[in-house]
């Protein structure tokens, strides 16, 4: 009787102990045991058991789980944490119950720590020249893991590594920078970040230094560079976070007597220059709080004079209404045209030409000149505040008088530009009547190199000349209307 009694007793603890661990232990996932820099809405995940309808799950902030944080019955295979204390130890656990609410044995305790403080971006430790609106950025990461969980960043900012005077920022959880607005000029900044939620704040990030930018750069036009534009623009660096720039632009290379104006672009064309002048320029930014240093001194000077470029110096054949063509001065306003059959200019013939930016500057003699004579010409540029210096004296020799042969063509306006010219050479022709013109180019020897017939009409008539296939020298320009004939010098130089 005792063994069966015995019998009995032993089958039914067996049977007791069987019934409460036949349901499997889960396997935890993530984060791996032992992990760090974990956020404080980290997500605890374990794989699922077969039979198990919930899970219960234990975290602690001991490892004995006497300081439990949270004590929680869930369907699912992972539950996601919130306002976790930050650089601290978890320990967390997790067993499988059935639908007969049989538990499986817990599972082995694994931890992970919460991270500690954040990790500063940009500018780099120690950055110097950065704008006065400079942006100050965090990483997103700590170390391999994304930032979640966070409510809100603190930044300071301060003059002293010690934070007594720190000014503080504040942004949103999902905003990883904050950028500054009007810091002074060449001074030395100290920053940090940390996170928080409402339950806790993070630690401190390591401290960064920049300092600011106490002085930017000119870049057009060149230092000392040569023939420029009455209204050449002057150009700096464009740097951010400025109000205004001060500028100044002298005749004194010590800015005595300069005059200081104020825009708020990075670029200006300054006024009342004058032809063949250096001029001394310098810039600065500022905005409510400060003011850079002024800018390096540059220099450059103006145009002193135009430079005559068709006809020809010394030319000859040339048409008795030819073009006069010149260099250009953009900010003129206008040109004077000179020409006479002396030297000395006694006589002259006196015109103002309009100038334009846009077009270069060409004078279209308008009476016929004599045949067969040289005349001399020269051009100075006009402006409301000052005139140039008249160019260089160049000559051309007219076409001689032929009579009948070349009353055709001493009654149009022909012109070959440029000259000397390169790949291409330009002719123009003003007609009073439509012709077929025979236009043929000839080396000195009388080898006609190229012939084509030019069907034009009444008024301008524009043809482009190919001169790829000719080399550097002197040539001959024929054009023939039957008996009317018209010759030019065409210098290539390429």
């Amino acid at each position: 009787m005792k063994r069966y009694l015995f019998t009995v007793v032993l089958f039914l603890v067996a049977s007791f102990i069987y019934s409460q661990v036949r349901i499997d232990t889960p396997v935890l996932v993530t984060p791996a045991d032992a992990k760090t820099n974990q956020m404080p809405d980290v997500i605890l995940d374990w794989n699922a058991v077969t039979a198990a309808v919930t899970y219960r799950v234990q975290l602690s902030s001991d490892a004995s789980f006497t300081a439990i944080v949270v004590d929680s019955v869930t369907d699912l295979t992972a539950i996601k944490n919130s306002k976790l204390d930050f650089n601290l130890q978890y320990f967390w656990r997790v067993k499988a119950i059935d639908v007969n609410l049989n538990e499986s044995f817990w599972t082995p305790t694994w931890s992970f720590t919460t991270f500690q403080k954040l990790d500063l971006d940009k500018p780099n430790n120690a950055a110097v020249a950065q704008i006065c609106d400079v942006q100050l950025k965090w990483k997103t990461k700590v170390g391999t893991t994304n930032l979640s969980g966070i409510e809100h960043f603190d930044i300071q900012l301060d003059v002293v590594p010690g934070f007594t005077s720190a000014q503080m920022f504040t942004t949103s959880g999902s905003i990883y920078l904050v950028t500054m607005s009007q810091l002074n000029f060449g001074k030395l900044y100290y920053w940090r970040a940390r996170a928080r939620h409402s339950a806790d704040t993070s630690s401190w990030s390591d401290s960064r230094t920049f300092t600011t930018l106490d002085q930017f750069s000119l870049k057009k036009p060149d230092n000392n560079s040569i023939d420029n534009d009455l209204n050449v623009q002057m150009r700096w660096d464009d740097v951010s976070g400025i109000k205004k720039y001060d500028y100044q632009v002298d005749v004194d290379p010590d800015f005595n007597t300069a005059t200081t104006y104020v825009t708020d672009t990075f670029r200006v064309t300054p006024e009342d220059l004058k032809y063949g002048t250096t001029y001394y320029w310098r810039s600065r930014a500022r905005h409510d709080n400060d003011t850079t240093l002024w800018t390096a001194n540059w220099n450059y000077t103006t145009a002193a004079t135009v430079v005559p470029s068709s006809p020809e110096n010394g030319s000859d054949s040339v048409s008795i209404k030819p073009q006069l063509i010149w260099s250009q001065i953009k900010g003129t306003t206008s040109y004077q045209v000179q020409y006479d059959e002396s030297i000395d200019f006694t006589n002259p013939e006196n015109y103002f030409q309009t100038a334009s930016d846009t077009e270069d500057p060409i004078f279209n003699v308008l009476y016929k000149l004599s045949s067969n004579q040289v005349y001399y010409w020269r051009v100075r540029a006009c402006s409301p505040v000052d005139t140039s210096a008249y160019s260089e004296v160049w000559s051309f020799t007219t076409l001689p008088a032929v009579g009948i042969n070349d009353e055709y063509f001493a009654n149009s306006q022909v012109s070959l530009s440029p000259n000397p010219a390169k790949n291409n050479v330009r002719l123009q022709l003003n007609l009073t009547e439509p012709a077929v013109i025979e236009f043929s180019i000839m080396d000195l020897v009388g080898q006609t190199l190229i012939t084509e017939n030019l069907n034009t009409s009444v008024g301008l008539n524009n043809f482009t000349v190919n001169l790829e296939n000719l080399a550097n020298g002197i040539y001959l320009v024929k054009m023939q209307r039957g008996a009317n004939m018209c010759t030019n010098k065409l210098v290539i130089n390429k």
